[in-house]
């Protein structure tokens, strides 16, 4: 085709319409959806232009300034008429609000969300705008009770592009947490289920008490020799030690050697370029290609599936959960494959380590931060009646449970929630009052919801155990607050681990972990900050990667007597 035209003597203007042309026409393949192959956006960027530069060639003194022109004409057109539909009345999404950087290309918020703030960018936006943001050219932020089960339900919407991005190495077998097909999610689930079942989670009781019992005998001599620990840091290393012994039947010891394989370290470094990637697929290519690129993220994970491999071969004397897994007990027709169950193994070092940890720190920042609460949870601990030290007893603990689920309201684990999409052929999604249509994701925001008022009221931003009690406890407890107010208390909005099918399937053991940890430290510790900590620093050096990043949390450890 082109040697033809360049047969024909086109006059300059023409020349440059044609390439205006071209430009205009490849906008087609950008409309709506981004190319998310770096190889199909640099051939539609490049290889037009190269093409159309001998058309111009004849009207211009040289090769360079040519394939300048053709090219700048070229991208401009293309731009143009991107930029010019996703903010025109005919864009499907043109009638929700949002920022205009947000509307028009999805780089901008990505460069806020490097930052580490996104979930307050998001919680801003929505004050902003309402229930209803445009955060990007296809995609839409719900701040709204109603879009929960629509779009997070059984017939809700399956998981979003967000998760191409975030698993390159894996784009042939995925992670439960990235699956995007709802029939290989339901049948790849089934093992997870049977891991975390309630006699799975009877059996690792004596484990997560076992490491307990380690942490207060360390947390015991450290506060004999140091003014304060450092339990950001101690807390992170114990999950990491129960969900080693829970998943790889031990090999993690991260306590005793503090962190020998720097695990922690490796799991920092990864976040933000995986986090990179969810926003902007296409970059998944780059770090595919680029070996120097991600070494954090690359060590992170290939230290996961080193962990899952040591598991796969050494085998185990009892039922962790990569016993379900790997299914020795052959309970599924057609036996996992090596692919899966390493793609599977690191997941719950960051699903049910990381998110877990960062719970209990945020547990014991809000109650050094509110001393009645520490108080009155230490009154219920202590409790004789009661029988703190068995789980069972522990999960019908009214004021530790409401701690623990005022926590989650305030800091859910996950702080932005997960991206869903309309299911492929589909059409589009009707979620409450709105439809979603196919090609664009979506998110129901968990901290902007978590904070509503016209959810959780009064003082949202507060917190506040007792909310999560009965309605005369509230008032014997806080009459301040619930006798002189409307209570509004809708746990429909409180979505932490969120809700559906692909909610967190460790959410029982989390609760689980949490409540055994909380009782333990405070029945055998009196604590307090560390002279001179800055509590403001705790929530300001909090950043969301998805995985929450944390500070230090110093504090002074005064052993109580037994």
């Amino acid at each position: 085709m082109f040697s033809s035209l360049l047969s024909i003597p086109l006059e300059f203007r023409h020349a440059l319409l044609i390439v205006v042309g071209a430009g205009l026409t490849s906008h087609f393949a950008f409309n709506r959806l981004e190319p998310r192959a770096l190889l199909h956006i640099l051939i539609l960027l490049f290889l037009p232009p190269i093409l159309l530069t001998t058309l111009v060639l004849p009207h211009m003194s040289g090769i360079p300034s040519t394939a300048a022109l053709t090219f700048s004409v070229y991208l401009s057109s293309l731009v143009t008429s991107i930029v010019v539909y996703r903010l025109s009345p005919r864009h499907p999404l043109a009638k929700y609000p949002g920022p205009l950087l947000c509307k028009v290309s999805k780089l901008w918020f990505t460069g806020i969300a490097m930052k580490g703030k996104q979930h307050l960018y998001y919680s801003e936006l929505h004050q902003r705008f309402g229930d209803v943001v445009r955060i990007g050219p296809n995609e839409l932020s719900f701040r709204n009770v109603n879009a929960i089960v629509p779009m997070m339900g059984s017939k809700g919407m399956p998981k979003g592009p967000w998760w191409d991005g975030r698993v390159p190495e894996n784009r042939e077998v995925r992670p439960l947490l990235a699956l995007r097909d709802p029939e290989e999610h339901a049948r790849r689930r089934r093992a997870w289920n049977r891991a975390f079942s309630t006699p799975a989670l009877k059996d690792y009781e004596v484990l997560i008490s076992a490491r307990i019992s380690q942490l207060v005998d360390i947390l015991t001599t450290k506060a004999a020799s140091q003014n304060s620990v450092d339990l950001s840091k101690w807390l992170g290393w114990l999950t990491y030690d129960i969900m080693n012994d829970v998943m790889f039947s031990g090999g993690g010891d991260s306590m005793e050697f503090e962190d020998r394989d720097d695990t922690s370290r490796l799991l920092v470094n990864a976040q933000p370029m995986a986090l990179l990637m969810s926003h902007l697929p296409w970059i998944s290519d780059l770090y595919l290609w680029l070996p120097g690129m991600g070494q954090g993220l690359r060590a992170f994970r290939k230290y996961a599936v080193q962990r899952a491999s040591e598991r796969k071969t050494r085998g185990s004397h009892h039922k962790d959960v990569f016993y379900h897994l790997i299914d020795e007990a052959g309970l599924e027709p057609t036996p996992p494959s090596s692919a899966q169950i390493l793609s599977d193994g690191g997941l719950a070092i960051i699903a049910g380590a990381e998110t877990t940890s960062t719970t209990l720190c945020h547990i014991i920042w809000f109650l050094l931060c509110n001393p009645t609460a520490y108080r009155r949870l230490q009154a219920e601990v202590d409790d004789p009646k009661g029988n703190t030290w068995v789980p069972a007893s522990q999960a019908r603990m009214p004021y530790l449970n409401a701690v623990i689920n005022e926590t989650l309201r305030l800091f859910p684990a996950v702080l932005s929630g997960s991206q869903r999409a309309p299911l492929i052929g589909s059409g589009g999604q009707t979620v409450g009052s709105h439809f979603v249509p196919e090609g664009t994701s979506a998110v129901v925001h968990t901290f902007s919801l978590h904070h509503d008022p016209r959810y959780f009221s009064p003082l949202p931003d507060t917190f506040i155990p007792e909310r999560w009690l009965a309605a005369e406890e509230q008032i014997a407890l806080e009459p301040a607050i619930f006798a002189e107010n409307e209570i509004i208390h809708n746990t429909a909005a409180f979505i932490p681990f969120s809700v559906g099918p692909s909610n967190c399937v460790g959410r029982n053991l989390a609760y689980q972990e949490m409540r055994m940890v909380v009782c333990t430290l405070i029945s055998k510790f009196e604590m307090r900050f560390e002279e001179g900590f800055d509590v403001n620093s705790w929530e300001e050096e909090m950043l969301d990667y998805f995985v929450v990043q944390r500070g230090r949390l110093p504090v002074v450890l005064t052993a109580r007597p037994s």
